[in-house]
């Protein structure tokens, strides 16, 4: 989401195939650049306007076995035609590839008029016939029809391929929707890198008109900025455009920005506010203070946003007043977080106590759960006790930079009725702010020896992260529940619990709990702890384990299983192919290379090709192999994801990928789950959490309903509940 379209900053929770053959870039524009610097993509086999002479009988042959192909009725042939036209670099080559990216041609009776169209009619296909095009981007013919591609959008193309059955239709339209996209993403990606004037010209056409075509055209122009006369003058007058100046960090165009400022859209008002507080314009100030006055909510907020990353003085006044008023409370409490003032405390902590939303009640703890006054702590103290928001309250106390949060923390672990959650909360804080307290040390070893089985869970875990109690002494509990908490305190990273967590999910009886335990097949089981037998049922059954186990599966070089390994590549679950991406990636398999250079060839998910490129990148031994050397370079300049082309643009300029040693992280996910009115809590429930880093870790919530699960990689994080997915079926074509 981009900020400046909505006029306030959001916080982020700390969470060799052919195919590829034919896609070798021609960058004209760099990649943007990844962490270190990175070299442009080699250049393709055919150089700007020159191909094979027409009498050259192979490249002839190869035209016409195209031809034959794409008019056949079997999708897999016409791919195959499709395939070997985007490979031949000819004249004939490039007039079938522009037939066939035609949109809504329905065919004809000539040997043109039957290609018209035919990649239209499959996802796949219409990717081979972008990457294609994209290799003649200096032509007018290829990039009219790469436009044509932008700008039609999604529903004008098949997304599933009609003469294909399914038992998933539902799925396969998703995936092809997915594919469908990606080709027009990528479609404007090759169109920005080829610094033709009118293609760009086309491009912001599309960014203005605001149709299906504005996101792929903003993202590809944001990574091959155009130049400064087109960014300029009359064409900043959307919210859209205006983004995209400030994506691509032209100063010059700021005088623009301000213009917009008057406008009469709002939206266009707002979105000029974010930009130039972005910009860190300190002459915003006072149009950021009169835009306080706007009638529109929106201009409001973008107004006060701007105070505030310019840090003025008066920028607590002005959030404190939108905290205040219904029409802005929500999204002035997500700015209070990054505002430190009495007013704003005040403002915060009667929301939380009077509203009825709660949603709004959740941010408004968030706020003053950054506040560093006492009042904010004593105002957190006086909502523990609304079961609705007292684990929001407590986990807020665990984070707060207030110096009387510990003392807070501390009465908690008094009362009966809330040292579990003083318990938990105590966990994060000395885990993400270091800090201790003699009593709350004493606290947890009384939950830890307590004969209640949920009390005993919180303080084992806690014990188990922290390093004070062996891992393997907490898994020997004889409740199910306190095992599953040891084994997600092991997360923490204080013992090297691998191995133990291994040794006993070999004689768990419980089945959540052998969930959990697979926590140790994290780093892929190098010794073989688990059988593979087992790993391949894990993997297939589609629990929250399945992803690690179809990763340390994948890990295993054994001809055997490749086509098993190959099913779970293709499965419908994404986390399931990320996962086996993964564990190929660090697989001894000799094939293994080519298998991740075929699979990112078709992958719509972006988790999916983060993962395949990653262990492409990986693959370092491979570094010849034209599979991986096609594979690498195509994401480096085509790929929209800008962390699929950082590190795709490492390993094509020959830097190796960062490796650090999984360092103790500090960071810890805070999950509760509440219940519907009147409802009760699932008891043994269990989940996916996925860290930002793309590794999937199964957890489950205690008889309180929650779950804490330390040792995350900074960064955005998202939770899935008790998958149960058919991660062994493989997608059809």
């Amino acid at each position: 989401m981009r900020p400046g379209a909505l006029g306030f900053a959001l916080a982020l929770a700390a969470a060799g195939a052919t195919t590829l053959a034919q896609a070798q870039p021609r960058p004209v524009h760099p990649a943007p650049p990844p962490p270190a610097s990175s070299a442009p993509a080699p250049a393709p086999a055919r150089a700007p306007g020159a191909e094979l002479r027409p009498s050259d009988l192979r490249a002839r042959f190869g035209t016409d076995v195209a031809s034959r192909l794409m008019r056949s009725t079997d999708p897999e042939e016409r791919l195959r035609g499709l395939e070997r036209a985007a490979a031949t670099h000819t004249q004939e080559a490039l007039a079938q590839l522009e037939a066939a990216a035609k949109v809504g041609a329905a065919g004809g009776l000539d040997s043109r008029t039957l290609l018209e169209g035919v990649a239209a009619k499959d996802p796949r296909g219409l990717l081979v016939v972008v990457r294609g095009l994209a290799q003649w981007s200096d032509r007018e013919l290829a990039r009219a029809a790469l436009a044509a591609i932008v700008a039609a959008g999604t529903p004008a193309f098949q997304t599933r391929v009609p003469s294909v059955t399914s038992r998933d239709p539902a799925a396969d339209e998703a995936e092809g929707a997915a594919r469908v996209l990606l080709a027009r993403e990528e479609a404007a990606m090759a169109l920005a890198a080829s610094g033709n004037t009118l293609a760009l010209e086309g491009l912001m056409r599309e960014v203005r008109a605001g149709g299906a075509g504005q996101a792929p055209a903003l993202d590809a122009l944001a990574v091959y900025p155009p130049s400064a006369p087109l960014l300029g003058g009359v064409m900043l007058t959307t919210p859209a455009m205006i983004e995209l100046a400030v994506d691509v960090g032209d100063l010059r165009a700021l005088d623009s920005i301000r213009g917009a400022l008057r406008a009469s859209d709002p939206a266009l008002r707002a979105a000029a506010l974010a930009a130039l507080g972005s910009a860190g314009d300190a002459r915003t100030a006072e149009a950021a203070r009169e835009a306080l006055k706007d009638r529109d909510p929106r201009v409001r907020l973008a107004g006060a946003d701007a105070l505030v990353r310019l840090g003025a003085p008066d920028a607590g006044q002005a959030v404190e007043g939108l905290v205040a008023d219904d029409a802005t409370a929500r999204d002035a409490l997500r700015l209070a977080q990054d505002v430190q003032a009495e007013g704003v405390t005040k403002a915060a902590a009667a929301r939380a106590a009077a509203s009825a939303d709660p949603e709004t009640r959740a941010a408004a703890v968030a706020a003053l759960g950054r506040q560093t006054s006492g009042a904010a702590v004593t105002a957190l103290m006086t909502l523990v006790g609304d079961a609705r928001l007292a684990g929001n309250v407590a986990d807020a106390l665990a984070r707060s930079p207030g110096a009387g949060a510990m003392g807070a923390l501390e009465s908690l672990g008094v009362g009966q009725a809330t040292r579990r959650l003083a318990g938990r909360a105590y966990l994060v804080r000395r885990l993400s702010r270091g800090e201790r307290s003699a009593r709350l040390d004493g606290l947890l070893a009384v939950l830890a020896a307590s004969g209640d089985a949920v009390d005993r869970a919180v303080g084992v875990e806690a014990l188990v992260a922290l390093g004070e109690r062996p891992l393997e002494r907490a898994l020997a509990d004889r409740d199910a529940r306190v095992r599953r908490a040891a084994a997600m305190g092991a997360r923490a990273g204080r013992q090297d619990g691998a191995a133990a967590l291994l040794a006993a999910l070999a004689v768990e009886p419980d089945e959540t709990t052998r969930q959990v335990l697979a926590l140790g097949l994290a780093d892929g089981d190098a010794q073989a702890a688990v059988s593979t037998l087992a790993l391949l049922e894990r993997a297939q059954a589609g629990a929250a384990d399945a992803p690690l186990a179809a990763l340390a599966l994948a890990r295993r070089a054994d001809d055997e299983l490749a086509s098993k390994v190959d099913a779970l590549l293709a499965s419908r679950d994404p986390l399931v192919r990320a996962h086996v991406a993964r564990g190929l990636g660090a697989s001894a398999a000799r094939d293994a290379t080519g298998r991740l250079a075929r699979a990112y060839a078709f992958e719509g998910d972006v988790g999916v090709r983060r993962a395949l490129v990653a262990a492409l990148a990986t693959r370092e031994g491979d570094a010849a192999s034209p599979a991986r050397r096609d594979a690498l370079a195509l994401a480096a300049r085509l790929d929209p994801d800008r962390v699929v082309r950082a590190a795709a643009s490492r390993a094509v300029s020959g830097t190796p990928p960062a490796r650090t040693a999984r360092a103790r992280s500090r960071e810890v996910a805070w999950l509760r789950l509440v219940p519907a009115e009147g409802a009760a809590l699932p008891r043994d429930m269990v989940g996916t959490l996925v860290a930002a880093d793309g590794l999937a870790v199964p957890i489950a919530f205690d008889d309180d309903g929650y779950a804490l699960v330390p040792g995350l990689t900074p960064g955005e994080a998202r939770l899935r509940l008790a998958p149960r997915l058919p991660a062994y079926e493989a997608a059809s074509p």
